[in-house]
């Protein structure tokens, strides 16, 4: 078995999704969690000068969504076919984009600036997400085939992020009740640091 060793903040941010594979297979690894002091002396020997990084016996692979792939392969968790692995891909992607807006949201420090921001994601691009995210779910427990894929994980580390009351879709919240009690997932979540991000 290779020896795996994630590196990233102590905040769930990016690095959570290949958390979460690591937890839900039951697979052994190192949760590197790094201060800023630590991260401007490791950031010029990481393939893109930034952060996750996942070492595989000593190799070193950048990029969170890259990794949470090569994770979901190797646990076989990406798919069962060519074509549902690209609607998994589709389903991660586009909780990306969610993340992104709201890391735009988090980090923005000119306060008007960030008010609009808000504003935007809550009124427009939170809405929008949730019900694209509803009809790809539909009436199904998970949102590639009849098991776990990790577009399902990709999307509870999206709903950790959103208040539980915002997810105004039945299917939405019954997902992330259904997700978080899978045993190896519930086990993580009650034992991993607590963090805001």
């Amino acid at each position: 078995m290779p020896s795996y060793k994630l590196t990233y903040f102590n905040a769930r941010g990016r690095a959570e999704l290949t958390r979460l594979l690591f937890a839900y297979n039951g697979t052994a690894f190192e949760d590197a969690r790094i201060q800023g002091e630590e991260w401007s002396k490791l950031k010029p020997n990481t393939p893109w000068g930034s952060l996750p990084i996942l070492e595989v016996d000593g190799k070193m692979l950048g990029q969170s969504i890259a990794i949470a792939r090569y994770v979901a392969k190797a646990m076989g968790l990406a798919g069962k076919d060519d074509m549902d692995q690209a609607i998994a891909d589709s389903i991660v992607d586009a909780g990306m984009d969610m993340l992104t807006a709201v890391v735009k949201c988090k980090f923005e420090t000119d306060e008007a600036k960030k008010a609009e921001l808000k504003k935007n994601f809550d009124e427009k691009t939170l809405p929008a997400y949730l019900q694209n995210m509803s009809k790809q779910l539909g009436k199904n427990k998970y949102f590639v085939g009849d098991s776990v894929t990790w577009a399902d994980l990709a999307v509870f580390s999206m709903w950790e992020m959103i208040p539980e009351n915002d997810l105004c879709h039945d299917n939405l919240k019954e997902h992330r009740s259904r997700i978080e009690k899978l045993p190896k997932i519930a086990a993580y979540l009650a034992k991993r640091p607590k963090t805001d991000f």
